[in-house]
């Protein structure tokens, strides 16, 4: 019972609870529930229905579905044509993390409804909606563990956990598209930076076994994630003592670990191939088509700040949190230095993707998954910035994120077409 008297454990049953609120008064209630897979989340689902109830990997039954459940105001298409065969746009990790619950929804439909049991009746995305409660309570749990091995006290991490929650774009893909990838992949990422911190700080090398599974789900979500194996010597206090622990991997007796290792991350990065080449005989698919990354083409300042999507603008508390880099060059030079480089490269990288915006999105839905490393600097500037200021800035952040959010969810904020002009005629206003 002492577990929940903590601050960052009250935290995050805070949140559960108003997620499950909102989500069963939001999404719950109606005859279908299938607006919960609109988007990219109907291609990142598709994966079960097809391999579970119509065995069927061209997504023969797409018009179908589409007819029986007519939700979703832009018509969305999912299937690509590769080497004369159909294929799925979208990578199957989603699925995999989704299958269980899946699962549970087909046998609720058939036992206990007189609902077609088609993998789109109402018990199919509403368990969609609580996968996604259940990776984001997961992710948190993770993220509170991680804060644990810094040392940071139960105080600064409920701060953080909160701000993390309420004042970031985490709170919509949770609640209202919970079918997108960021919050699953936000789960992957929490778990994938403990486990490995685990490893740095114990020297425990059968750590490296979980991070080889969640780093292998991560990339079966979305490739370019895998990125975040370069935030590894970070959590060493400089290349010198990375380089050392990786050497010492590779002594004798970690070898059968090794291969353990290596092996699992291997057979989960092959279950896209093998079902590409299922499809359409091909191992290697790029499914993207055209849409490429424009490396020269660069959108930076816009990724970070444009009135069309700004990440520091929709959402200014991870502005405040790269202050924690000052905080943390106070306390490891290497660490602050290494992180600075390691976020720099990674708004540089998404900012030349083709459409720099990434669609239909609230705020840069790409950085939900990145959320843990601004975790990390918030505390850090929390711990040594005691005072008022800083909470009532977090507190400021949590009321204008909430506030675009139910801009956004009613179409005050344009889903992808706002302007200088269209983001001050909206702002704060809630008709």
């Amino acid at each position: 019972m002492q577990m929940y008297k903590k601050p960052s454990v009250i935290a995050i049953l805070i949140i559960g609870l108003i997620t499950v609120l909102i989500s069963s008064n939001l999404n719950w209630p109606t005859k279908f529930s299938n607006g919960i897979i609109e988007s990219d989340a109907k291609g990142y689902y598709a994966w079960l229905p097809a391999i579970f109830i119509y065995h069927d990997l061209s997504f023969s039954f797409k018009e179908e579905v589409e007819e029986n459940y007519p939700h979703g105001s832009i018509p969305f298409e999912y299937r690509i044509s590769s080497n004369e065969k159909i294929s799925n746009k979208y990578y199957a990790g989603v699925a995999i993390l989704v299958a269980p619950f899946f699962i549970i929804a087909h046998f609720i439909t058939i036992l206990f409804t007189n609902l077609p049991a088609d993998g789109y009746s109402y018990w199919y995305p509403v368990m969609v909606n609580i996968a996604a409660i259940f990776y984001l309570i997961a992710g948190l749990i993770f993220i509170r563990k991680l804060l644990l091995q810094f040392n940071f006290k139960e105080a600064i991490i409920a701060w953080v956990l909160i701000a993390l929650f309420f004042a970031t774009n985490l709170f919509y893909y949770s609640i209202v598209e919970p079918g997108m990838s960021h919050v699953y992949s936000f789960f992957c990422f929490s778990a994938f930076l403990y486990y490995f911190n685990k490893w740095a700080v114990s020297g425990n090398s059968k750590n490296l076994i979980l991070v080889s599974l969640f780093f292998g789900i991560i990339i079966l979500i979305r490739p370019i994630n895998g990125l975040i194996i370069f935030i590894s010597p970070f959590f060493f206090n400089g290349f010198n003592e990375f380089s050392r622990n990786v050497a010492l991997l590779f002594k004798r007796k970690n070898v059968q670990l090794i291969i353990v290792t290596l092996v699992l991350l291997f057979a989960i990065i092959s279950i896209q191939p093998i079902l590409y080449f299922i499809q359409t005989g091909i191992f290697f698919l790029y499914s993207y088509g055209n849409e490429t990354f424009q490396f020269r083409a660069f959108h930076l300042f816009d990724f970070l700040f444009s009135y069309k999507k700004g990440a520091f603008l929709y959402h200014p508390i991870l502005l405040i949190s790269m202050l924690g880099l000052l905080f943390l060059w106070k306390e490891n030079r290497f660490k602050a230095i290494y992180l600075l480089i390691f976020l720099a490269a990674i708004f540089y990288i998404f900012s030349c993707w083709w459409s720099w915006w990434y669609g239909g999105s609230f705020g840069q839905r790409v950085l939900v998954e990145f959320l843990p490393l601004f975790a990390l600097l918030l505390a850090y500037l929390i711990r040594i910035r005691r005072d008022l200021w800083v909470k009532i800035a977090i507190v400021l952040c949590i009321l204008l994120c909430q506030i675009q959010t139910y801009q956004y969810r009613y179409f005050l904020i344009h889903w992808e077409d706002m302007n200088r002009e269209k983001y001050w005629e909206v702002f704060l206003k809630l008709k």
